[in-house]
């Protein structure tokens, strides 16, 4: 996907609740592991109505490779709102939703969407069911998460306004990569278009799980990108447990402009630890803080050194001095 001169890219946030709550449903009926702590995860499988799972389970442990909007629920792409999402479903013709997926899978209907071709109305009543379910269960995780949210905006319009989009777009995560104006999308579906040309860019950061991710291409209004937001381990608290919240003092001036993990990766480098240390420190993926690792190391913040037989990662002299001038409280916005 060609962007073009990054800095002319129109970027916009959305905290938006479909685009989290669809990947932590494939988390628990095990088609994609997202990261999502264990607990979360089982507190959402117990909440969901066995004969709605039944009917609805076998799509989210399939790779169904295309979704319609609707049924992925980012159909609206500013809601912050989850009624509007299940209204959007409760509105949803499913004939028509069931001819969508016939037409895209002219060649051959793939088990996990027969259920819905096969009998529309059972499908979308169930999917309904489902995801209110699930969201029930899920909705004090997500007003947990309200605060690392408005973190990520920040950092995201911080970026916007600074030129530094590039360096944004390549902590998306390993599902998305960026390099000198393109990204480069992980499973390409007929129909993605090539270039984002006049589209905003809308990124949604997520809050179920440390390596979710989704996007989509084909949409003439917009190109979606959403990713785990950074620091979730934050609010999982040290055992996984929801709603045992970080609450200390507003973000520091290193969280707003690196982000909360790799601000929190560099605070503990004088401890020279390892990335599996660091790892169990933010309660986050070896394979995340080493691509975060990664990307401070690109920029020369720190560095790695084998110490007998472990790996140390240690800051650079750059890496220490941007810790120590950034490291205060930000500055209240004026006003």
């Amino acid at each position: 996907m060609k962007l073009g001169d990054v800095e002319q890219v129109n970027v916009r946030v959305s905290r938006h609740p479909g685009a989290t709550l669809f990947p932590l449903l494939q988390d628990v009926f095990g088609h994609r592991v997202h990261g999502v702590p264990a607990l979360w995860r089982d507190t959402v499988r117990r909440a969901l109505p066995p004969s709605a799972a039944a009917v609805v389970g076998p799509l989210f442990a399939s790779r169904p490779g295309w979704i319609p909007d609707r049924l992925a629920l980012v159909h609206d792409l500013g809601t912050h709102d989850m009624t509007d999402l299940e209204g959007e479903l409760a509105s949803a013709d499913p004939a028509l939703l069931a001819e969508e997926v016939a037409t895209f899978y002219s060649a051959g209907i793939p088990t996990a969407w027969r259920p819905l071709v096969d009998d529309p109305r059972r499908f979308v009543t169930a999917y309904r069911q489902l995801v209110g379910a699930a969201w029930t269960a899920f909705t004090p995780l997500w007003r947990d998460a309200d605060s690392l949210m408005g973190r990520e905006t920040e950092r995201i319009g911080l970026a916007a306004v600074t030129g530094g989009l590039d360096g944004l777009l390549t902590s998306l995560g390993g599902h998305i990569r960026y390099e000198e104006g393109t990204l480069k999308l992980p499973h390409p579906c007929p129909g993605h278009l090539a270039e984002l040309g006049s589209r905003p860019l809308v990124l949604m950061p997520l809050a179920s799980g440390y390596t979710a991710g989704m996007y989509g291409a084909d949409r003439n209004d917009a190109l979606w990108i959403a990713y785990a937001v950074p620091g979730l381990g934050r609010i999982t608290g040290h055992r996984g447990h929801p709603g045992r919240s970080d609450r200390k003092a507003g973000p520091d001036g290193l969280s707003v402009v690196l982000g909360p993990v790799r601000a929190e990766i560099l605070r503990s480098l004088p401890g020279t630890p390892t990335v599996s240390e660091l790892a169990h420190h933010l309660q986050v993926g070896v394979s995340t803080v080493t691509y975060h690792c990664g990307q401070l190391e690109a920029a020369g913040l720190l560095c790695r050194e084998r110490h007998g037989r472990r790996v140390r990662v240690l800051p650079t002299d750059r890496g220490s001095a941007l810790t120590q001038l950034l490291s205060a409280p930000a500055p209240p916005a004026a006003v």
